[in-house]
């Protein structure tokens, strides 16, 4: 008996003509606008699309819903293409973000030698930038989506460097050492978020997947301690490439538990309805069925929002 295929990334609705508008619609939007990918579209046209369409000279919110896309359509074929807009001249606001967000696609779909090109990028042309301080949350941002790669230590002398510089004013609690004083923040908080992500995707990247699936749902349930909107994409990201390489019934199997676990315990409704409408929602995605229970109790969640492994069907 032949096993079921694997569950796919979306189920393609639209057809190439709307799918242009979609994409088109979703890339244009302001850099304030959702990141959510739009779900649907044929993988390999969002390929094409974005090859034929982005272009050197775009917007950095353009660049920046173009990651969001190849995270969510795991699209390795735009990286030459977008790849290419880097010009090691990126002194400005326009071109420093939007270099940042290709590094970041090729962190995030690419290959290991593409990875290695893209830190050295980081380090070399963005990094030094007098203009990186004035975005340290991108650039940790970035770190991250390079975390297989990346030297941390680099960003944390940049940053003691800006402290000790942004130190040199007369008074740290006046207008002037505003600067020292969100770099202090970024140093205490930011930064050691960041590398406690890095080390957590590093140490789990090298785990075999079924070992580090609990882990990969307890971040993508947002309940472990290094998880946030970007590792709970990327956990999710881990959790459907296992469901696609044949692991689809533990995935499903363990989201079933996590279910039955948050309908019988004593938790209160919001976090019960919270668990259990982003496991649900995950194993109808991944091609799972849900027993007549737990699929009632998906129903009944009426304030849920579609997650990251959801394919927007209803």
């Amino acid at each position: 008996m032949s096993s079921p295929p694997p569950p796919p990334i979306t189920l393609v609705r639209w057809p190439n003509r709307d799918a242009a508008e979609i994409l088109a619609q979703f890339v244009s939007a302001n850099r304030f606008a959702g990141r959510r990918a739009p779900r649907g579209l044929d993988p390999e046209y969002v390929s094409f699309w974005l090859r034929e369409n982005i272009q050197s000279d775009c917007a950095p919110a353009a660049m920046m819903r173009v990651v969001d896309l190849l995270r969510f359509y795991e699209r390795k074929d735009v990286i030459e293409h977008t790849s290419r807009f880097l010009t090691r001249n990126e002194a400005d606001e326009r071109s420093f973000r939007r270099a940042m967000y290709v590094v970041q696609a090729i962190g995030e779909v690419g290959t290991p030698e593409q990875a290695a090109f893209a830190v050295r990028y980081f380090n070399e042309f963005l990094l030094p930038q007098p203009i990186a301080m004035d975005f340290f949350a991108l650039v940790l941002e970035t770190a991250e989506a390079l975390a297989s790669a990346i030297d941390v230590t680099v960003i944390g002398r940049r940053l003691q460097a800006a402290l000790a510089a942004a130190a040199q004013v007369e008074n740290l609690d006046g207008a002037a050492g505003l600067p020292w004083r969100k770099y202090s923040d970024y140093n205490r908080n930011n930064l050691p978020n960041t590398v406690a992500a890095i080390e957590a995707k590093r140490r789990l990247l090298y785990t075999p997947p079924a070992q580090r699936l609990q882990e990969l749902l307890l971040i993508y349930l947002g309940v472990a301690t290094v998880s946030s909107p970007s590792m709970e994409i990327w956990a999710g990201r881990m959790i459907r490439q296992f469901a696609i390489d044949d692991g689809q019934p533990a995935v499903v199997g363990a989201l079933s538990q996590i279910i039955n676990a948050a309908l019988s315990s004593e938790m209160e409704k919001p976090q019960k309805d919270f668990f259990i409408h982003r496991a649900g929602q995950a194993a109808v995605y991944l091609q799972g069925k849900l027993e007549f229970p737990q699929q009632a109790a998906l129903d009944a969640v009426k304030a849920g929002t579609e997650n990251f492994l959801c394919d927007d069907l209803n």
